[in-house]
């Protein structure tokens, strides 16, 4: 059996990692981390350990890892040899990540790179004993659970304010303001939210759903319509197509509340979202004062429907279709067009996206697609570039550019 080669006696070299999950708090947080990582130092009789360098990350949650750069160079210097500690030192172990896989990233710096992570809660025990496992054990499952009670309780309190009438908090929908309220419990007066119209948004919406009902147009060409128009304000625009669909699709406009529509988690650094069933979801017929009228919104939705079943079809002809039950969270992205995302519009530097049309036969009686990369804000009538790329051409151009890099003519 492998025995540890290291004794806390002797001058140990030691990184401090130091992070904070909300940029509206404490600045000074990490800094506060370190001195508690100095406090147990000298606590525990380490002044002679040597101190090589800090690590800090701010505002940014610890169930991210890719999103964290100061975590993510700390590693790199670890394996690129930048820096050579014996240990990593945080305030507490939830500092350093609240992943799943938290085990297999601190086994991964041992076994390979001979780095320990300790904590100072614990007084910086060796992780390598029966009792420093079992603790490790129990606070890596805390660091992870501890976040989904936050979030259950919070949860729990949204859900009695919205059943309640009241507004669960952040932003308003667009189209309504809030409108603040007191009452009396146990003595205390509390303050509490509504949403009301906002004259002035409350138009926008009013406009769109309009539209859409006489037009029967997509979200693409009704945000083109809303930037263009000008009883918008301008102090709203830019309108994107996304954002118009979701408009159109929210209950929230007849005054029904429908919550929680989807549920989301991070998985292996993705945001995945996940559909809520309609049975657990709470419904409020008379929540907040109606902008649209029942019957146009029931219209759009209907046409909406109809697009959206159509545009299903003809995914599911050119999309294998699976029956597997139990499919995976964050499978990543499997992509058709390999420069997608990479392409950039040259006017307004979003992402150009990749338009299929319709198949063709050549002479040769080969079955054929044109595919052309195009910038989406020109959809929505927010850039002014309407160049279409052909892709294979883009695609043959960055493979001629790879191959005259990697093999320069002599």
């Amino acid at each position: 059996m492998i025995r540890s080669q290291y004794d806390f006696r002797k001058p140990i070299n030691y990184i401090r990692y130091g992070r904070m999950s909300d940029p509206g708090q404490n600045p000074s947080s990490p800094d506060q981390q370190f001195a508690t990582v100095d406090l147990a130092l000298g606590r525990c009789g380490y002044n002679h350990w040597n101190h090589l360098t800090d690590y800090r990350d701010d505002g940014i949650s610890g169930r991210f890892l890719r999103k964290r750069l100061a975590y993510q160079k700390m590693l790199f210097d670890i394996k690129s040899g930048a820096v050579s500690p014996d240990v990593i030192l945080v305030d507490d172990i939830d500092r350093f990540g609240r992943v799943d896989d938290l085990k297999e990233i601190r086994r991964d710096l041992y076994h390979k790179y001979g780095v320990l992570v300790l904590d100072a809660k614990s007084n910086f025990g060796d992780p390598n004993t029966p009792q420093g496992r079992m603790y490790n054990a129990m606070e890596e499952v805390r660091a992870v659970e501890e976040g989904k009670t936050k979030a259950h309780r919070v949860f729990r309190g949204k859900r009695d304010a919205i059943s309640r009438g009241r507004w669960s908090g952040g932003k308003p929908p667009f189209g309504y303001q809030l409108e603040t309220h007191q009452e009396v419990i146990n003595g205390r007066p509390r303050s509490y939210s509504i949403i009301v119209p906002d004259p002035e948004t409350a138009n926008t919406i009013k406009l769109l759903f309009r539209k859409a009902d006489e037009t029967g147009w997509g979200q693409d060409r009704l945000s083109k319509f809303l930037n263009n128009h000008e009883d918008v304000s301008e102090h709203h625009k830019p309108f994107h197509g996304s954002t118009v669909g979701s408009w159109l699709d929210n209950e929230i406009y007849i005054g029904k509340m429908v919550w929680p529509k989807v549920t989301t988690d991070i998985i292996s650094d993705c945001r995945v979202i996940e559909k809520i069933p309609v049975e657990e979801q709470l419904c409020i017929d008379d929540y907040c004062t109606p902008i649209v009228e029942h019957d146009v919104f029931d219209r759009v939705r209907r046409i909406r429907k109809a697009r959206g079943q159509l545009r299903k079809a003809a995914l599911t002809e050119s999309t294998p279709q699976s029956d597997k039950q139990i499919k995976a969270p964050a499978p990543g992205m499997t992509l058709r067009y390999l420069l997608t995302g990479l392409v950039r519009c040259g006017h307004c530097n979003r992402s150009m996206v990749p338009s299929r049309g319709g198949s063709y036969v050549t002479k040769n009686n080969e079955t054929r697609e044109y595919t052309a990369y195009a910038c989406p804000g020109y959809k929505s009538g927010i850039c002014s570039n309407n160049k279409t790329i052909p892709e294979k051409w883009l695609r043959q151009m960055v493979i001629d550019a790879i191959k005259c890099r990697l093999f320069p003519s002599s």
